[in-house]
């Protein structure tokens, strides 16, 4: 999709304020009732952006990883006045359980969210923000951002380049296998560290760093970036209102308290909710444009 279209047609700074807020709001508000909807939100704007394509991709690992989370959370912490069971001498509480199912439900709409940012946040928009304030720091983390996926993408390169070879990981022995597997490993850090020399070796020879950095393409803060981002900030204030207010909170420990929302709960999960979804309407408002305009009326 064209960078000019919706939510990602958006100037940097905005998206900028918008991920810092929902991360900020997606660990100090931790009520499930309340991270849930902020997931479901996230999850409708991965849907709007390109159909949920990148969340799938990683939602089996993702998923895995929260539930083995609500299983070792209660294993490893016994606070908590109600015990539910004895597992050997381990007592299982309530209150562990409940607070294992919590914080899973704020990492999965965190993992969600960062998801999306790749998709909003390119390293065009990255290094226009920072690299004039820090240049050597910006490329650092702009490329230690995106080096999970593309080691993820390499690596599922090299499998298909072996299994030509009948090197895999799926077939024979366990030994076997163990040695096509470091194998596979090896050849994905050789090729990485070879990359990474020549990626240094082409910023050196471009002079990178070496003074200001002119940016293009040049982005240009427009009216619609100056309504969302006052969107954005009334949005955040009010929920940071009704946060000092004590809303927004489950109390888990010593006593789980009830997951029934107050009026400021219900408050905060809605304002949650539109600070999330208030970019996409710029997705509706341009799709809804481009339809009109293709349809000839």
């Amino acid at each position: 999709m064209s960078e000019g279209f919706g939510a990602r047609s958006l100037h940097p700074s905005v998206l900028l304020l918008y991920y810092a807020g929902g991360i900020t709001f997606g660990m100090l508000l931790f009520h499930p009732v309340i991270l849930l909807c902020g997931w479901a939100a996230w999850l409708a704007v991965n849907a709007r952006l390109d159909a949920g394509r990148e969340w799938r991709k990683w939602s089996v690992p993702m998923l895995s990883a929260l539930v083995v989370l609500i299983i070792v959370n209660p294993l490893i912490s016994h606070r908590g006045r109600t015990v539910w069971f004895y597992w050997g001498d381990l007592p299982i509480t309530m209150e562990s359980v409940a607070y294992g199912v919590t914080m899973a439900t704020s990492l999965l709409g965190l993992l969600t969210l960062f998801v999306s940012y790749r998709l909003l946040m390119t390293e065009h928009k990255f290094l226009y923000l920072f690299a004039r304030i820090s240049p050597k720091a910006a490329l650092l983390a702009m490329m230690a951002a995106g080096m999970v996926p593309r080691l993820r993408r390499r690596m599922q390169e090299l499998i298909l380049v072996q299994k030509t070879r009948g090197i895999t990981v799926t077939e024979g022995s366990l030994a076997r296998r163990a040695h096509n597997g470091a194998r596979l490993v090896g050849s994905l850090l050789s090729w990485s560290l070879e990359d990474a020399l020549q990626t240094a070796d082409s910023m050196q020879a471009r002079g990178y760093g070496t003074g200001p950095r002119s940016a293009y393409p040049a982005f240009r803060f427009r009216s619609r970036d100056l309504c969302t981002m006052a969107g954005l900030l009334a949005a955040a204030a009010a929920i940071f209102v009704l946060w000092a207010d004590g809303n927004g909170f489950l109390n888990i420990y010593p006593r789980l308290g009830s997951l029934a929302l107050s009026p400021g709960d219900w408050g905060a999960a809605i304002l949650y909710v539109i600070y999330i979804l208030l970019p996409m309407g710029w997705e509706r408002r341009d799709r809804k444009a481009w339809r009109l305009l293709n349809s000839g009326t």
